[in-house]
C-alpha cells in the first residue's frame, strides 16, 4: 500500500497564500455562516424572556436549527472552497450558499456519528473509572486518562471526514472507517496538524481578545468575533491541502473502497 507523508506547515502555508489570493469570498462566506450562528444562539436566548411557553418553545427550535445548521453550512462550504483551491480549481462561490442534498445529508451524518463515538467513549471511560474508584482508588486516575486518550484518538481520526465524504463521495460509515485507517498510518502527523491549527488560531485569537479588551472595555468581544471569523477560512483550507497530500494514498486504496461499498449493501 502506497504510504505519503503528511506535512502540515506546507499546508498552512498554501493556505495563507490562498487566503491572500481570495480573502473577500472566503471571509464573506464565513462571516454569513457565523451570523446565521450568532443569530440562532441570540433566538435562543431570547426565547428564556418571552411570556408565552408556545413562542418561546417555536424560538427556542428556529434558534437551535440554525445554530446547527449555520455550522454544517460553514463547514461544507469551506470545506468546498479548499478542496477546490487546494487541487488549483478556482471555486464556484454559488455552491458554497446552496444544499447539497445527499453529500450535505451525510456531512451531517457523520458529523453525528462523531459525536456519539465521542458520548460513547466518554461514557464506557466513566463507567470503568467508576468500577476502578470503588475497587482500587489508587488507580482511578488512570481509566480517566485512557479515555482522554480515546476520545483524542476518535477526534484525530474525522479531521478528514468532511473532505472524504465530499471529494471522495463515501458514506458516513466508510468516512468513518477510513479515518481510522488514515490515524493509524499519519497519527503523527495529524497530531502535528490539530496542534499547528490551534497554535496558530487560537493564540492569536485569545490575544487580540485580550488586548481590544485592555484598550477598551467591551472591545475584547467584538475582536474575537472577527479574528474567529477570519481563522475559520485558514482552518478550513489547511486541513484541506493537508487532505490532498494524502490522495496519492487514498487513490492506491480504490480497491478497499470497491470492498466497503460491497460491505454497505
Amino acid at each position: 500500500m502506497l504510504t505519503v507523508s503528511l506535512q502540515p506547515l506546507r499546508a498552512l502555508c498554501s493556505a495563507w497564500r490562498a487566503m491572500r489570493q481570495r480573502p473577500l469570498p472566503l471571509l464573506g462566506f464565513s462571516a454569513a455562516a457565523w451570523g446565521v450562528h450568532g443569530l440562532g444562539w441570540a433566538l435562543v436566548a431570547a426565547s428564556d424572556w418571552i411570556p408565552s411557553a408556545v413562542l418561546a418553545a417555536l424560538l427556542h427550535g428556529v434558534g437551535i436549527g440554525l445554530y446547527a445548521g449555520s455550522l454544517l453550512w460553514l463547514v461544507e462550504g469551506l470545506s468546498r472552497a479548499g478542496l477546490a483551491l487546494s487541487a488549483g480549481q478556482r471555486p464556484d462561490w454559488r455552491q458554497l450558499y446552496r444544499w447539497h442534498g445527499r453529500s450535505s445529508r451525510h456531512l451531517a451524518c457523520g458529523l453525528l456519528n462523531l459525536l456519539a463515538a465521542l458520548a460513547l467513549t466518554a461514557l464506557v471511560g466513566f463507567v470503568a473509572w467508576s468500577l476502578v474508584v470503588f475497587l482500587l482508588p489508587a488507580l482511578s486516575p488512570v481509566p480517566a486518562l485512557l479515555a482522554l486518550l480515546a476520545c483524542a484518538a476518535v477526534g484525530l481520526s474525522q479531521v478528514f471526514n468532511a473532505c472524504l465524504v465530499l471529494e471522495r463521495r463515501l458514506s458516513p460509515s466508510q468516512a468513518f472507517r477510513r479515518g481510522f485507517v488514515l490515524l493509524e498510518h499519519h497519527w503523527a502527523g495529524l497530531l502535528q496538524l490539530v496542534a499547528l491549527l490551534a497554535l496558530v488560531t487560537s493564540l492569536p485569537t485569545l490575544l487580540l481578545g485580550l488586548l481590544g479588551e485592555a484598550l477598551v472595555a467591551g472591545l475584547g468581544v467584538p475582536i474575537t468575533v472577527l479574528a474567529v471569523v477570519a481563522a475559520s477560512p485558514l482552518v478550513a483550507m489547511t486541513t484541506t491541502n493537508a487532505y490532498h497530500q494524502l490522495l496519492p494514498e487514498l487513490e492506491g486504496q480504490a480497491p478497499g473502497r470497491a470492498e466497503l461499498n460491497r460491505s454497505d449493501r
